[in-house]
This record gives structure tokens, sequence and C-alpha cells, in this order.
């Protein structure tokens, strides 16, 4: 451990970049995304030191803040985009973003966002989520994010993007032309969380950062003009909802259609969905994952994968997929072993290269992720390990998905197994 985690440097940030990255690529973000800002006098009075928390929406949402706010905001950051040296050392030493290993404890990340509240008197500014939404749905916030407002004891600005989801959903790669709003909400003063336990501030934020995309959708009706709206769609939606084949959606253009039964969805300048065929019944993307979710926890509780004795191995949820696997430590350049096959059953996560085998159970996985669009990460003894799926079509969410949906049943099953 001692040899893997080096001594790591406070950041520190340039005032100058940020007025010059305001005026010049803060020009050119604001007439892409059609970006508005809506903020109080409150919040444009409020003196540091504070906190700024957003929904995590979209691949530029700490840029998309940072040039419509008129203070340097200290971003925490996922350590994956800091194992590339140069860009590294830019996140460091201009912008002062702060690195953090997703999913994790770590050290290192509270004790430099307490420096820069207490001594810099900062602004630091995090996504609670931990990562970006699939569906449009803001995820399950941090636990450690109520934690570290408990202990700071400074004001909370709430951002919440408004059409940022839309503007470049996570499983597309395609920007669509349309509108994004970035509504600060006056902030949650420190005497509002004093008195309280962590579980209730955990709850506070939780709601000040709920947001559908698709509800406020219904209301607005805003355009995102693109010609191909459901391209890549595929890297979320891997149930069909129709015959319930796996991984057999494949997109094109406006469309998505199932290879095994034919189902065609077709998404909307809204980003609705809709079909011809009266078996599909889902108009929004969230609605279609909640229900394979459910579906997919349905298959595990039955033994739909099991063995005949109903334990074991069985049969593959997922085979046959190729990446490029890697391991390392934190922020650390990964060492890659080469290209390797993929295989995930109910035990866990097979990984083959030749006669070379990799076996993960899911009792040693830890802080399982997804690094950009392609990237499955996790930890096992207190390793890092990364499989990059190939481009453009392969799914890393379909993994990060299943390996949640095992996990919940188990604790669903143990907790029942102790009430005996």
């Amino acid at each position: 451990m001692a040899a893997q985690e080096t001594e790591q440097r406070s950041t520190r940030a340039m005032p100058l970049f940020f007025a010059f990255a305001r005026v010049t690529y803060g020009r050119i973000l604001r007439l892409m995304y059609k970006m508005t800002l809506t903020k109080s006098e409150v919040v444009t009075n409020l003196a540091p030191p504070y906190i700024v928390i957003a929904n995590h929406v979209n691949t530029f949402d700490p840029i998309l803040i940072s040039t419509m706010y008129d203070k340097p905001i200290r971003w925490v950051a996922g350590d994956t985009l800091f194992r590339n040296p140069l860009l590294g050392y830019l996140l460091r030493n201009l912008v002062g973003s702060i690195s953090k290993s997703k999913s994790r404890s770590d050290y290192y990340t509270i004790r430099e966002m307490t420096r820069i509240i207490r001594q810099e008197k900062g602004i630091v500014g995090i996504f609670p989520e931990g990562q970006r939404t699939w569906d449009g749905i803001t995820l399950p916030l941090y636990y450690s994010t109520a934690k570290l407002v408990r202990m700071l004891k400074v004001p909370v600005v709430v951002c919440i993007l408004e059409g940022g989801y839309h503007s470049l959903p996570r499983w597309s790669n395609k920007r669509r032309r349309g509108r994004l709003i970035l509504s600060f909400k006056n902030p949650i003063m420190p005497e509002q969380f004093s008195g309280k336990t962590t579980d209730e501030i955990y709850l506070m934020l939780t709601k000040a950062l709920e947001f559908n995309a698709h509800t406020y959708q219904k209301t607005h009706k805003i355009r995102y003009r693109a010609r191909r709206r459901a391209e890549y769609l595929e890297h979320v939606l891997y149930i069909c909802p129709k015959c319930g084949s796996v991984v057999s959606m494949e997109s094109h253009k406006n469309n998505l259609t199932c290879s095994t039964c034919g189902l065609t969805v077709t998404m909307d300048e809204y980003g609705f969905l809709s079909s011809s065929d009266a078996a599909f019944t889902y108009t929004t993307v969230a609605e279609w994952n909640q229900w394979q979710q459910e579906e997919a926890r349905s298959r595990i509780r039955t033994g739909y994968w099991a063995d005949g004795n109903g334990k074991g191995n069985g049969k593959p949820i997922f085979s046959g997929d190729t990446a490029l696997f890697g391991e390392g430590y934190r922020d650390k350049r990964l060492k890659y072993h080469g290209e390797v096959q993929v295989t995930m059953d109910l035990e866990g996560l097979t990984i083959v290269q030749g006669e070379k085998i990799w076996k993960f159970s899911y009792d040693t996985m830890e802080s399982v992720t997804i690094a950009f669009q392609r990237i499955f990460e996790f930890y096992a003894d207190n390793r890092l390990y990364r499989l990059k799926f190939p481009p453009p079509r392969s799914s890393a969410y379909k993994y990060l998905s299943m390996h949640a949906c095992i996990i919940e049943e188990r604790a669903i099953r143990q907790q029942m197994e102790d009430a005996e």
C-alpha cells in the first residue's frame, strides 16, 4: 500500500485562467447550448466559503457551470481524468480540481476540500451522484456528501441543469440543439442544518437535487434537434420489453429495433419514445430502464440464470464481449494486459486472455462504476481494474446495472435469511 499511495500535492487555481476561459470558451458554450442562467440576488451576493452541488447530466457540466458563474469553483473530479499526465497537471494547477476515486473513502479529497473551504475561503463544487445519469433521473446521492456538509458548516448552493440531459444524453455522442438553463436555488444556510442528523441532512440534499428530465420536458416541451436522436440508445436499454431478449437492441438514426422480435421504437425531438406495436407502453428512457432493472431482479430471484439446483454460476448473463483490460491504483497510469474476453454470471466476472484467467467474485468487487461511456471500473483487493469496451455500441452500463441488481437481491435474500 505504501508504494501505491504516494503523497498527493495540494491543488491551486489560477483566477486569471477562469476569467479568460469565461470570456472565450464560455461564450462558445453559451451559444452552442443556448445557455441561460437563473440566479437570485441572494446567491449573487453570497460570499465564500461555500459548497455548490449540482445534478450530473452532461459530460461538460463543470465547465458549463463555471463559465456561467462569476466566481471560481474548485470541482471534485473523478481520478480517471488525472491519469493523463498533461490533463492532470492542468486540472491541478490551472483549474484547481480535486481528484476523487469514485465510490471510495478518500482522505486526500476530504483534506483538500476542507483546506479550500477553511483556509482559502473558496468555493468547492460537488456532483453528489458521483456519476452522470443514464436515463435523466437524478441518481441516489453519496451519503458522504451529507457528512461533509455537516462537518464544514458552510452554505450549500444547489444548481439544477434543466435541459442538460436532453442536450447530450450520456448514451449518445451527438449534441442536440435545444436549450439549457442553469437554475441556482437560494442557498441552504448552516443554521438550516444545525441540530440535524446526517440522515436528515442527506434527505434535505436529496430533495434539493431531485430532478426528472422527462417530467420537465412534458411541461416545457423543448425541441432538441438532431438527425440521429436514438443512436446508441442500446448503451442503456439492453432488454427488449416485448420478447425479453438480452442485448438484442440495435439503434439506427431515430429508431431502436430488437433484432430478435423486430420491435421498433422511435425517439422524437422532445426525447419521448413511441412505437406502432401495442406491446410497447413506455414513453421515456427512464420508464424503460426502470422496467428492465425490475425484470433483471425478477430473473435473478427466480433462478433464470442459475444452474439446475438454483445455485452456482449457471448460464452466463453476458458473454462474448471483448475489452481492453488494465489495472492500477487511483489516478496513477494503468498497466494494460491487452484484449480479453469478458463473461458475467451470478457469481461474478470472468476475464480470459488465452490461458490467463482472472476471476472476480461480487464479494471482492468494490466501488463499481463507469468512467465516460464505455469504461467499466472496480476495485478488488485494493487494486483498480478497468475494462474498456470498444466503440461505438458496446455497453458498459449493462454490467453496472446487472451488478447493482445482483447485489440488491443478495442483500434482500440475506435479510430474509437473518429474519428466519
